[in-house]
This record gives C-alpha cells, sequence and structure tokens, in this order.
C-alpha cells in the first residue's frame, strides 16, 4: 500500500523541485494592498535595480500558505501548526503578514532559534575540543537567549562578551574566550575575527595579524576550588603594546591602565569601523536566505567606498562576484547602525523585503541566476534540528535527550525542542543524520544542509517515525470524521501549510474509490507518510 502510493505521488511531492509550492490561493482573491515604510520601499527599490541591471524578470510574491510556513521557520524554528495556518489564511487584514513578522520576532520561540544560532557561532559546548562544562553552557545559553529576547542591541552584547570577567559560571559572557580549543593569543585571536568581523586570521597580512594577536596577549584563565570552575581576568603586569585593529589601524595600550579588551570593543562597534555592523547584516542575511550578500561568509573584504558603490549602481563598474548586492549591504549596514544595533528592526526589514516574500518559483529566465541575487526565494534543506522540531510539531512525539558526562549530568525536560538543546554535546542519531554541527570552530560549514541517501532511507524506513505519523493521520481523520476532501485537506495543512490542489484531490479521490475496506483504514497513513518524504516538507522555500 505504502509503495503504490508513493509511485502515484512521488512525480509531484518528492522528485521534482517544489513544483506545487506557490499557486494555491483562492481563485478570484482581491489584491491586498500593504503599508510600506520609506525605509522598506527604498530597500525593495535597491533590489529591484539590482534585478534590472542582471535583467532578471519580475518574480511573483510568493502565496500566504508558502509565506507563513517560511516565516515560522526563519523566525522561530518551528512549522506552523495547522491552527496557525488556518488562522493567517483566513485573515483579511492588509497588514497581516507584517503582524506575523512582528510576533513571530517578539516570541519566546524566536529566541530559542536566535540562541541556537548563536551557540554554533559561540561554540557553546561541555566536551572536547572547547570544554566549557554543563554549568557554564547553561548560563551562557541562557543570558543570550535572554539578551535576544528584551532585544538588548547587538553592539552591548558583544561589547560585554569581549571584556567580562571571572567566573565562567557566575559571569555567563566570560565564557565566550574560554569557548575554544586553543586559548592561545593567536586562538583568542582567530574566534574573534570570525565571530564579529567575519574574517580568517590568517587573511590578515602577517605583522598587522601579528599585532592584532597581541591585543589578546594579557587574557588569562584561573582555576579556583570549585570543580571545572575557572576565572577569567586581564593580567596586571604593567607593559605598553603596540596592536592593531582590522579597519581601525595601528594604537598603542598602556595596559593595565587602558585595559586590551576595553580597547578592542570600543573600537570595534565604533560606526567607522568597516568589519563590525557589515559583518553582522552578512551573516544575517545567510540566516534567513541560506545564502550571504557576501560569500564566503567568513571572509569578506572592508566596505567599498561610497563613490564605488554609486559607480556599481548605476551599472559604471560591476561588483566583484563575491559581493552580490554591495550597495543593498551598505544600505542595510547603515539601518542596522542607525537602530542602535537591533538585532529584531534587522530582522524586520529583512522579512518584509521583496527579496523574503518573492515566490520560490520562476518560469522565466534563468532560475540559478535569480536564486543567486536572491530575485526568487532559494531553495534549501531544514536545518538539522529544524526537521526534528517538525515531525515534533506535526506528531507531537519530540525526543528526550541527556548528556552523562561530563558531570553534573544534564537531562533536559521532556518535550525539548532541538533549537532548545544549549549544549553541543548533546544530540541524537537523526540530528547527527542531518547534520547538526559539533560546534568546534564555530565556522559555518560545519553545519550540513544537504540530502543525501541515508536521510531519505531513515524517513522511508523510520518503523518509529511511521508509527508516530500513523497515530496524527488517524487522529485527524477522526477529527474530519473520515471526509475524504475534508481529511485531505486538514493532512495538507498540518504537514505542508496549504490546501491540496484540485488536481491533487482528484488523484487522492481515485486511488481512494479503488481500495477495499481494510486498505482504506490505512490509506490516510500511507498519504502522510508521502507528504513528509516530500521536497516541499524537508525543504525551506
Amino acid at each position: 500500500m505504502i509503495h503504490r502510493l508513493f509511485l502515484l505521488f512521488s512525480p509531484v511531492l518528492f522528485i521534482l523541485p517544489i513544483s506545487a509550492a506557490e499557486p494555491f490561493d483562492a481563485p478570484g482573491k482581491p489584491e491586498i494592498y500593504r503599508t510600506v515604510s520609506p525605509t522598506l520601499a527604498e530597500l525593495d527599490t535597491i533590489l529591484k535595480k539590482r534585478w534590472d541591471q542582471l535583467k532578471i524578470p519580475d518574480v511573483p510574491e510568493a502565496s500566504d500558505a508558502v509565506f507563513v510556513r517560511r516565516a515560522y521557520l526563519n523566525a522561530t524554528g518551528r512549522i506552523p501548526t495547522l491552527e496557525q495556518v488556518l488562522s493567517f489564511l483566513q485573515d483579511t487584514n492588509p497588514d497581516k503578514h507584517t503582524r506575523l513578522i512582528d510576533s513571530l520576532l517578539t516570541s519566546e520561540a524566536h529566541a530559542d532559534l536566535m540562541a541556537m544560532r548563536f551557540a554554533d557561532l559561540f561554540r557553546i559546548k561541555s566536551e572536547f575540543p572547547v570544554n566549557l562544562w554543563p554549568n557554564a553552557v547553561q548560563a551562557f545559553h541562557q543570558q543570550l537567549r535572554r539578551d535576544i529576547l528584551r532585544d538588548r542591541p547587538y553592539s552591548e552584547m558583544v561589547k560585554e562578551l569581549l571584556t567580562a570577567s571571572g567566573s565562567n559560571f557566575r559571569v555567563p559572557y566570560a565564557n565566550f574566550f574560554r569557548g575554544t580549543g586553543d586559548r592561545t593569543p593567536a586562538g583568542l585571536a582567530k574566534i574573534t575575527a570570525l565571530s564579529f568581523m567575519g574574517l580568517q586570521l590568517d587573511s590578515i597580512p602577517e605583522a598587522e595579524r601579528k599585532a592584532f594577536i597581541a591585543l589578546f596577549s594579557r587574557i588569562r584563565f584561573k582555576s579556583t576550588v570549585e570543580w571545572k570552575e575557572e576565572i577569567v581576568f586581564t593580567d596586571p603586569e604593567a607593559v605598553e603594546l603596540e596592536v592593531f585593529l582590522p579597519g581601525s589601524g595601528y594604537f598603542t595600550i598602556h595596559s593595565p591602565a587602558q585595559e586590551p579588551r576595553q580597547q578592542l570593543a570600543t573600537l570595534l562597534i565604533e560606526r567607522e569601523n568597516p568589519y563590525f555592523a557589515r559583518a553582522f547584516v552578512n551573516r544575517a542575511w545567510h540566516w534567513f536566505f541560506g545564502n550571504a550578500l557576501i560569500e564566503p561568509l567568513e571572509n569578506i573584504s572592508p566596505e567599498p567606498s561610497a563613490w564605488i558603490c554609486f559607480l556599481r549602481s548605476t551599472g559604471i563598474a560591476d561588483a566583484p562576484e563575491k559581493e552580490l548586492h554591495p550597495e543593498l549591504l551598505s544600505f542595510l549596514t547603515n539601518e542596522f547602525r542607525r537602530s542602535n544595533y537591533s538585532m529584531r528592526k534587522l530582522f524586520t526589514l529583512i522579512m518584509n523585503s521583496a527579496a523574503y516574500r518573492a515566490s520560490s518559483i520562476t518560469e522565466k529566465g534563468d532560475k540559478r541566476k535569480a536564486e543567486k541575487y536572491f530575485a526568487t526565494y532559494p531553495i534549501r534543506r531544514l536545518e538539522a534540528e529544524l526537521v526534528v522540531d517538525a515531525f515534533g510539531t506535526l506528531t507531537g512525539n519530540f525526543n528526550s535527550y541527556s548528556s552523562v558526562i561530563p558531570e553534573p549530568f544534564t537531562f533536559l525536560p521532556q518535550k525539548t525542542h532541538a533549537v532548545q538543546i544549549p549544549d553541543g554535546s548533546i544530540s541524537s542519531a537523526m540530528l547527527d543524520l542531518f547534520g547538526r554541527p559539533p560546534r568546534d570552530t564555530g565556522l559555518v560549514s560545519e553545519r550540513i544542509n544537504i540530502i543525501n541517501g541515508k536521510q531519505r532511507l531513515y524517513l522511508m524506513n523510520s518503523g518509529t517515525l511511521y508509527r508516530s505519523l500513523q497515530q496524527t493521520a488517524s487522529r485527524i481523520s477522526r477529527k474530519a470524521k473520515w471526509n475524504l476532501v475534508k481529511t485531505t485537506e486538514q493532512l495538507y495543512l498540518a504537514v505542508l501549510s496549504r490546501y491540496p490542489t484540485q488536481q491533487e484531490v482528484q488523484k487522492i479521490r481515485s486511488v481512494y474509490r479503488k481500495l477495499d475496506r481494510k486498505q482504506r483504514n490505512r490509506f490516510w497513513q500511507d498519504l502522510i507518510w508521502v507528504l513528509v518524504n516530500s521536497k516541499e516538507f524537508l525543504y525551506h522555500h
């Protein structure tokens, strides 16, 4: 029975690209006009000017069904529930997209997802090679989550991360410099350049690199009588340092009267520094689209001059291949600074943009080119935690997570979402299978977001997963009183966040009528199994 349904539906849902994800708004639906701020209008103008330069045909906006799923996944790491989908689709308010974005970005779930993003970047992990230890992991992760939830300025967070001194158990952000397997000055310089400037240490010329490393030469770590506790502090011995900071140049520090880390933090977050704000904006864009505005993400170049940006915007001079949207990146960077480094305002701007609201499907022009320059929304597989949590949201069955080494043992509460796991050392077979990063280096390349044969075999053959889906299908079909059309609609809304097409309903009706009573009892569990094995369920689109 399963194979029969799979062969029937796979041409639409599994083998081809997301071919059935867009045109599902009800026919005759009136056009909805939304309120557009001057800032957003300027952002969209920059985007469309670049698309016109590249002769990329216009792409329609994503349907409401596609948008609600996209927004929930990008802002909270969770698929919307059936009730949330229906609430959005039935809402006739012209500003419902903006209101949805605002509600998601102020939610606890958004703080969970962003804490996970930063935990990847800052290598929050209790065991080898980082060895933060469980107490420190919990403190560090919870502080990040609190700051994200209250929209603390990113500049303030970074300043505290770079300057925090004291116990790794009692001063959460003191763990930033402990979060590496290499605590030499060079190792500390490496994680700082990567995390806050988008730079690889080796890309800095040798003389300047040595002077940059000198900024971290006074950081010390001291153990206490409490097991695994360490104190982070600055060596009090008087010394004169000739140091260098990319984007700020050379300067002299008289330590300890001038604390090197304080000087570093102050100069780094100055508006004149061409790396700090720009690197975060580039990373934020990558979080929402799967690709950055400057590639590679972790080795960006200094901000281009205003004159070069002007030439590029007029088409007189084109951007280097690695800088896909230089004018857009400069605009977003300036807006990020103007908002006092509010991550929430930056994310709001990105999620309301024409690029974010674009369909993932285009029938005109070069699709690869359109996707590369964000004229269409890039299609990519969900991250490991999002895959696991999507099944949890759908079935109500979430995995149990624990770690019995090192002490103190860590046992997370029941129904913990995968995005809420604070410790990179705590994982599961499914998370590992789908490419969860080990958090050893903080590099984005640690996370593997590709589909492979082992993942497909698991999704098609896991008995545990199939039983959970069976229970979900039974629950939905009972609630719909086994009505064929209504049950089909409820399953599609729960799994794919959209109504089925007329063609899909006709196929389902055709198959259903040919089955005997015994086969019909298994029909809905087989159908939901087919749907979750589709690219439409497993991919961002």
